[in-house]
This record gives C-alpha cells, sequence and structure tokens, in this order.
C-alpha cells in the first residue's frame, strides 16, 4: 500500500499540471455562427472567445463582419506579417446549384480559414487580428508606411521603368537561401497548374451537360418510338432503355455539378493559395534586396571615412558627418540582416505548414470526387443491370425463339430442311434418293458444243427423258453454268426461262449427224 500513495499523488499532481498547461497555452476560437446575402456584400457572422491577455475581454458573441472587411484583413496581415504566408481568403460563392447549398460551402471554407489563421503564433500576436476581432464599427485598417505608393505621376515613373526594366533583364538579388528560392519558382508552377486544372474540369463539366442533354434526348426519342413498335417485347425494352438514359442523363448533370464544387472550386482555391504564398517570399526578396543595397551603402560609408583619415586636410565638420552617416548605415545594415534572418527562419516554418495544409485539402478533394464518382458508375451499373432481362427477351415468343428465315440467296437446294418440289405424274422427281453429299462438278463449256445438249460419255449428267431419276442437280449459284438450259424442270418455268411456250426437241441421232459434219 504503500507504493499506492505516491503514484496516486504524482498522477494528480500530473493532471493538474497537464490541466494547467491548457489553461496557460494562448489561443483564439472562431465559429461562425450564419451567413446573410444582400444585394451588395456578404455578412458573417461570428463568436469569439480567447485567453490572450492583449484582448479586451475573454468573451465576444454575434460579431459582425462583411466579406469586404475579411479582405481588408488579409491583405493587412500579409502587410504587417510579412514573416509568415497567410492563406488565401476563400471566394465568397462557389459552383453550387443551389443558394442553401452555396452558403453551406463557402461558410465552411470560411471556417476552415479562420480556424488557420488563429493557429499561427506569429498572427496571434499581431495587432490587426485583435483589431479585426474587437472592432465594434466595422474594420477598417491603416496601412502600413512599406506599403505605400507614389501617387503623383512624376513620382510613379522611376518605379514603372524599374518594373519595366525587372521584366526584361529578369535578374534578381543573390539568394543564399536555397530552399525559399526554389519554392518561390515552385509555387509560381503550382500556381499555373492549379489554374489550368481547375479551368480544364471545368471544360470536363461542360462537355458532361452537353451529353447529359443529348442522352436525355436519345431516350425520349427511344419512348417515342415505342410506341409505334408493333412487336411488344421489342416495344417494352425501348420504353424501359429511353426512361434510363433520361435517368442517367440526369445523373451525369449532377457529376458535372459535383465535379465544379468539389474538385474545380478546390483546385481554383489552392491555386490562390499558392499565389499568396508567392507573394510572401516576394515581400522577402525585396526586402533581401534592400537589405543588400544597404550593406552596399554601408561599404560606401566606411570608405568616405577611411579616406577622410587619410586626407591631410581634414575639415571637422565632414569627418563628424561622414561618421554619422556611416553609423546610421551600419544600424540600417544590422537591422535588415537581422529582420531578414528572422523572417526567413519563420518562413521555413510557415512554408511546410502550407504545404501540409495544401496536401490535406487535395486529398481531401479527390477522396470526395472519388467516392462520388464510384456512387455514380454504381448507379449506371444498377440501371443497366435491370435491363438485361428485357433486352434478352426480344425476339423471344410464348412457345420460344423465333427462328430466323433463310435468304432465297444462302438457302441450298439441297438442304434436306427444304421440301421436295413436286411435279406432274409424268415427271421424274428430282428429289435424291440418297442423303446428299456433294453436288456434281459443271462441265466445262467449249465453243465447238452445243449449248442444249449435255457432252457425251458423261454418266452423271442428267438427260431429259431418261429412264431414271437424276441423282442430283448442280447448285446454280455455284459460279458455273452447272446444268443445261434444257434440263427436266417444270413446264412453265422452262417456258419462262427460254421465252417460249414449248421446248424445242431434237433427235439426238440427227444432233450427231450435224456435229460430225459441221452444220
Amino acid at each position: 500500500m504503500g507504493l499506492v500513495g505516491p503514484e496516486a499523488s504524482g498522477s494528480g499532481a500530473g493532471a493538474a499540471a497537464g490541466q494547467q498547461n491548457a489553461k496557460t497555452t494562448p489561443f483564439l476560437r472562431v465559429r461562425i455562427g450564419g451567413l446573410e446575402r444582400n444585394r451588395k456584400d456578404l455578412l458573417i457572422r461570428f463568436d469569439a472567445s480567447t485567453n490572450l491577455p492583449n484582448f479586451r475581454t475573454t468573451m465576444y458573441r454575434n460579431m459582425q463582419r462583411s466579406y469586404v472587411e475579411f479582405q481588408r484583413f488579409a491583405e493587412q496581415a500579409q502587410l504587417t506579417s510579412p514573416q509568415t504566408i497567410i492563406p488565401a481568403l476563400p471566394l465568397a460563392s462557389t459552383s453550387a446549384t443551389t443558394d442553401e447549398e452555396d452558403d453551406r460551402l463557402v461558410r465552411i471554407a470560411l471556417q476552415r480559414w479562420l480556424g488557420r489563421v488563429c493557429e499561427d503564433p506569429v498572427l496571434l500576436k499581431d495587432d490587426e487580428l485583435r483589431s479585426f476581432i474587437e472592432s465594434d464599427f466595422g474594420y477598417q485598417p491603416v496601412p502600413p508606411p512599406s506599403a505605400r505608393r507614389p501617387t503623383s505621376a512624376a513620382s510613379a515613373v522611376p518605379h514603372v521603368f524599374s518594373a519595366a526594366l525587372s521584366k526584361v533583364v529578369r535578374r534578381g538579388p543573390l539568394d543564399e537561401d536555397d530552399e525559399l528560392a526554389s519554392a518561390k519558382g515552385a509555387l509560381e508552377r503550382l500556381e499555373e497548374r492549379w489554374g489550368g486544372a481547375a479551368a480544364a474540369v471545368g471544360q470536363l463539366g461542360k462537355a458532361r451537360r452537353a451529353h447529359a442533354v443529348a442522352s436525355q434526348d436519345v431516350g425520349a426519342k427511344l419512348v417515342s418510338l415505342s410506341t409505334v413498335e408493333s412487336d411488344l417485347s421489342l416495344a417494352n425494352a425501348e420504353r424501359k432503355f429511353g426512361r434510363s438514359l433520361e435517368q442517367l442523363a440526369g445523373m451525369a448533370g449532377a457529376q458535372a455539378a459535383s465535379e465544379n464544387v468539389v474538385l474545380s472550386d478546390s483546385l481554383g482555391y489552392q491555386a490562390l493559395n499558392a499565389r499568396a504564398a508567392k507573394e510572401a517570399l516576394q515581400q522577402r526578396t525585396q526586402l533581401l534586396e534592400d537589405s543588400q543595397t544597404a550593406t552596399k551603402s554601408a561599404i560606401t560609408k566606411r570608405r568616405n571615412v577611411e579616406r577622410l583619415k587619410g586626407s591631410s586636410n581634414i575639415n571637422p565638420g565632414k569627418v563628424d558627418d561622414a561618421i554619422s552617416e556611416m553609423d546610421d548605415a551600419d544600424a540600417l545594415e544590422k537591422s535588415l540582416t537581422d529582420r531578414l534572418e528572422a523572417i526567413s527562419s519563420n518562413l521555413h516554418t510557415a512554408l511546410r505548414a502550407h504545404s501540409r495544409q495544401t496536401h490535406e485539402d487535395v486529398a481531401l478533394a479527390l477522396l470526395e470526387n472519388a467516392r462520388l464518382t464510384i456512387g455514380f458508375h454504381k448507379h449506371v451499373l444498377r440501371e443497366l443491370e435491370v435491363l438485361k432481362p428485357d433486352i434478352a427477351h426480344i425476339g423471344v415468343g410464348a412457345d420460344g425463339p423465333v427462328p430466323t428465315p433463310k435468304s432465297a440467296v444462302t438457302a441450298s437446294p439441297y438442304s434436306s430442311a427444304l421440301p421436295p418440289r413436286t411435279y406432274a405424274e409424268n415427271t421424274p422427281s428430282m428429289v435424291p434418293s440418297q442423303p446428299y453429299t456433294s453436288p456434281p462438278r459443271a462441265p466445262r463449256m467449249e465453243a465447238s458444243k452445243s449449248m442444249f445438249l449435255p457432252p457425251p460419255a458423261q454418266p452423271n449428267i442428267p438427260r431429259p427423258n431418261s429412264a431414271g431419276p437424276p441423282e442430283a442437280a448442280a447448285d446454280p449459284l455455284g459460279g458455273q453454268m452447272a446444268q443445261s438450259m434444257m434440263l427436266p424442270g417444270h413446264a412453265a418455268q422452262r417456258a419462262q426461262t427460254m421465252g417460249r411456250a414449248q421446248g424445242r426437241k431434237l433427235d439426238e441421232r440427227k444432233a450427231a449427224k450435224m456435229l460430225a459434219g459441221g452444220f
């Protein structure tokens, strides 16, 4: 029992220390309560709680700020806190199809932005954040002296000339911090890539909507076609397929809208966020240029003092002025160098936080889009699987499948499925008595033979008025002349074929003599 007491007291002391640390940790929590839209601007209502000592009180309820005031605060914080990266302010509208969904998405985006701003340790100590929360009659920031620009035309000419020259020369100050220098170039490329991806998703949404309209038109025409279809199974399949196309068209339009909200808006915001980070690094580059200019000025002042020391005629007034200018230049150089080092050190941490937040946002958008896309394709699969029985029932009657009739071109005269021909009683049957094996080859036609009589010594060629039934008939579509034009057949058919009412009868012996004598 002696070991239990110290452990209990130690655990109690640890819990108390944890609670005390939680109480002493500085925090600022802001919760957006609602949005109100008017004709000119968007009004945001929020509550805030904090334990920071520079605030008047710990609770702020039902505070109101317009979206324009949010924009002013974001711009002012970027100017007063160059040692951190201010996230880009979300837009006041989204690609949502309804006003309720638009307000919900804007509120979520602004809540996420305020949460990240209030978690930044640099901004927690900034007076601009306190002024933005505590202002009772609106927030009106005062730009710092470093952010003021020349207003007259004469004073603006050198700045315009230097800006144009920088675009041509493209030469900046020497930066020894390779990580921040490479990050600025990467952010510039990312801004372009995010913007291009957002525009491509927007074009994809337009194509999906056009495809949905075409699918709906096809579905309506299929439904209309089913009303005049005589086959009931085919009409039923056309009607159900048309209804399915109309439903899928509606879902395709919803998918395009969700892609615009989830992907296009998210990627477009990441382009703005990359631009904000790039501008923060550009401010550091400007400070780096000022620091190098101050270093060069300090070196020049020191040389002036050294030159005055070596002069034979020393003017005490000039010496005092030179020493004073040298001291001012050294102080300015030290101040800018220390500030540059502090900004660079904090920007490394802010850049890592910016990269982590960007990865989280993009991963969340891609996962949400993948989930919605999978759900859409599952619904499409269910709709098509429902149509399988109706499509399979097409052409199937009550007694089974309807046989497909053979065409007159492809039907074979030797097929056993065809009924045998019937002739007159004095005409021998043309149906073979034995099962069909293969049709006889047609004889080669020669110029010296008659076209009315078969060549002699051909036992397989049927003769007219022969004693027995012929074994088989040649295929008339086999590519050659398979039989004589006077072969036995129906009398009317022969008459129609030859163009005469009665076939010409020749005596075989007389015909042989004529052939031997050469006519």
